[in-house]
């Protein structure tokens, strides 16, 4: 097959080329026929005289094929975000897990959103066998949501509450793990007393993660009932926008291999409301509409297309 990289720029595309490109992109996508045939806006049966070198008129479909090829490279290359790297943030995070880990006591992190602590979390669970991860939506910020979880991921197949509950004991007591729970912002007072409880009684170590609410939530009011919950913690770890640092948003991006005022940018982007999510979204973003052209300048106008920034 012909060089892609040449026809997918300035370099017109041959009718051969095309058909080269579909029967790999068509192989390397699984997409059927008809679904590409709809992304190039032509019927599945012109489509497939077009492969088979019938089609009549085929210099009407080589430029829908040349677009398909153009935005199939943009994707493949840039439409993803950066990998895991490690950064002040997820530093402190992992920190606080680590404790629980070692200790088998409750840490809880907490503080501004987008900023990598599920990214922190994500990593912790991948690279540590016996560390059990769950993420809380109001869904599941009851006891019975917290149980039915832990469940599923230690394989508990009691049905009745208590027995759950003794069972999930049961299984913890002595593994040596540790239970990591994002966006634990979500659970319910009576929630946190009963992950307070289980690590009481199995032992282990447990890390709470999520914004500034999980805390005040730990914290109480100063009362009596919640002294048992806020004596537990013993390491909390308060994180911000304003841990993040330049270094930080060099190693996020440093495959991209971006200029220093493109790095600058991205960097004032996590020191607002959006994060390091924003400065990963706003790069995609650029990537996707500009493909290698990621510079200050288009980095400043994906903002703006963005609303970011104004």
């Amino acid at each position: 097959m012909e060089d892609l990289n040449n026809s997918t720029n300035n370099i017109e595309m041959s009718v051969e080329q095309a058909i080269d490109f579909l029967r790999s992109y068509i192989e390397r996508t699984k997409k059927t026929q008809t679904a590409v045939a709809g992304e190039l806006g032509i019927s599945s049966g012109a489509l497939s005289s077009f492969l088979a070198g019938n089609y009549k008129t085929p210099h009407t479909i080589v430029p829908k094929v040349k677009n398909l090829a153009e935005v199939s490279e943009k994707k493949k290359i840039t439409l993803s975000d950066p990998p895991f790297v490690e950064t002040s943030v997820s530093v402190m995070v992992e920190n606080a897990i680590k404790y629980s880990h070692l200790r088998g006591r409750i840490s809880v992190v907490y503080g501004d959103a987008g900023i990598g602590k599920t990214q922190a979390f994500r990593h912790y669970l991948a690279n540590n066998s016996l560390a059990i991860g769950i993420t809380i939506s109001p869904t599941y910020a009851s006891i019975t949501g917290v149980n039915e979880l832990l469940a599923e991921q230690l394989g508990v197949r009691e049905r009745v509450a208590r027995k759950i509950t003794n069972e999930i004991v049961t299984r913890l007591k002595d593994s040596g793990r540790v239970i990591i729970i994002d966006e634990a912002q979500h659970l319910t007072v009576r929630a946190l007393n009963h992950i307070r409880c289980l690590a009481d009684e199995s032992g282990i170590g447990i890390c709470l993660i999520g914004n500034e609410d999980v805390y005040s939530k730990l914290k109480g009011t100063g009362k009596a009932d919640f002294a048992q919950l806020f004596s537990r913690i013993g390491m909390r770890e308060p994180v911000s926008i304003n841990n993040i640092k330049r270094e930080d948003v060099q190693r996020v991006f440093q495959d991209a291999d971006l200029p220093d005022d493109a790095v600058d940018i991205l960097y004032k982007i996590c020191h607002t409301n959006y994060g390091l999510r924003g400065a990963v979204n706003v790069f995609v973003n650029t990537a996707a509409c500009f493909g290698s052209e990621i510079t200050a300048a288009t980095i400043a106008r994906m903002m703006r297309q963005m609303n970011i920034g104004r």
